[in-house]
């Protein structure tokens, strides 16, 4: 993240840690700004990987079908007006600038965190322009999420891994507890998978009538040709559609389409024709995005062991043979990633980012060289990206492709 473009994160410099997870003080401020009771419908999406994509189909299916939308996005690549979208596009400098202006008593009055704060703005920029809809991505977990305030009509939970074990517990069920605390009981809530433990533990904390689980009561299934994905069936007794192509790449991403068509079914009447248009025009940053075709340069926002095990699971199905570039962050289980991409390449080039979280580079390198890569490669930046004459993929950290993001954005000025 280069925070050299961020306005909202200047002000959090520094503040925003060792804080105790609670609702009270952005309930506090959202009641205090008169925002508890949003005039638009929204909509509220968790899990532990692929939630930022399930947004990104539901707010394009439902701007397809005629309706204005809010979206907002946790975290952001290298833009920090990514998080505020308004029919797809970024909030523009100056009025985020505005808003900051304008709320920054209440965050100092109610002492919000920079993740509430990121909350607060979204509700009145969504209120005031008057949005139809609002998809809201959770930022970690659930329970204590400031999203909640979003008062959802529909939510959903794409699956529970392994991530943020600290907050959210080392076991399972821990985590689908967590995750299951964005559940309003009496409003649908949609299951991405019927597996342990998240299915079992929604059975145990929600009311079965307002369950819509993956498996029992919608099927999906499709395949994935070169770079190419196709939801060939969706299926279910609200809504079905068959041979979509989808604009994101990699089997997961069937199940990210299928959960958001059965929570988008939640609140409007699907067409068809539009649907499918809305699926195939999906784009979100950062997830199997193309930024360069000869060489390939595609970056993914895999960041926890399950992310990069699914990405590597389908580039080796596919015979689709990229060379790794790669960083960690301290807190995270990179080592298991590299694992991961152990067994996808021989060869992997290993990057610093600018944030105080990065790994140093020397732990990347001596990792992998205890892994047994035969050629360990380090850069000195992630400008250094795009000088790799050879088709490779950049993952391991959020923070990492926005900075790559930030030098193609150079590089075209």
């Amino acid at each position: 993240m280069m925070v050299e473009d961020q306005i909202l994160y200047e002000l959090y410099k520094g503040k925003d840690y060792h804080i105790e997870p609670t609702l009270e003080r952005i309930e506090r401020a959202v009641d205090y700004v008169g925002l508890k009771k949003p005039s638009y419908v929204s909509l509220l999406v968790g899990g532990t990987n692929g939630k930022g994509s399930t947004c990104a189909f539901a707010e394009r299916i439902l701007r397809e079908h005629g309706y204005k939308t809010g979206w907002f996005v946790s975290p952001h690549l290298y833009d920090e007006r990514e998080r505020w979208r308004l029919n797809g596009q970024k909030i523009e400098e100056e009025r985020l600038k505005e808003y900051v202006k304008e709320l920054k008593g209440v965050f100092e009055r109610f002492n919000l965190t920079y993740f509430e704060a990121c909350t607060l703005i979204a509700l009145k920029f969504f209120e005031d322009e008057k949005v139809d809809f609002a998809v809201f991505e959770v930022g970690m977990g659930g329970r204590w999420d400031a999203t909640k305030t979003c008062r959802p009509s529909a939510c959903a939970i794409t699956n529970v891994q392994r991530d943020h074990v600290k907050w959210l517990g080392k076991s399972p069920e821990e985590r689908a507890y967590e995750k299951l605390g964005i559940y309003v009981p009496g409003r649908p809530i949609v299951i991405g998978s019927p597996k342990e433990p998240l299915y079992p533990k929604a059975l145990e904390l929600c009311d079965l009538k307002d369950l819509i689980v993956a498996g029992m009561d919608f099927f999906a299934y499709g395949k994935v040709e070169g770079m190419q994905t196709y939801l060939e069936n969706f299926s279910s007794d609200f809504f079905s559609i068959s041979s979509a192509k989808l604009g994101l790449w990699g089997k997961w991403q069937i199940d990210n389409a299928s959960v958001a068509i059965a929570l988008v079914s939640q609140v409007i009447k699907l067409n068809e024709d539009k649907t499918r248009k809305a699926l195939e025009e999906t784009r979100w940053e950062g997830r199997m995005e193309i930024l360069r075709k000869n060489p390939l340069l595609i970056i993914d926002g895999a960041h926890n062991p399950d992310g990069v095990k699914r990405v590597v699971h389908q580039l080796i199905k596919h015979g689709i043979k990229l060379t790794p570039v790669f960083t960690g962050l301290k807190d995270k289980e990179w080592r298991e990633s590299m694992t991961f991409l152990r067994k996808f390449s021989e060869k992997i080039y290993l990057v610093p980012i600018n944030h105080h979280r990065g790994e140093e580079l020397s732990e990347l390198i001596q990792h992998a060289q205890r892994l047994n890569f035969r050629e360990v490669v380090p850069l000195s930046s992630a400008r250094d990206v795009f000088g790799l004459k050879e088709d490779v993929l950049v993952l391991g950290s959020l923070y990492l492709l926005g900075e790559v993001k930030k030098c193609l954005e150079e590089k075209r000025e």
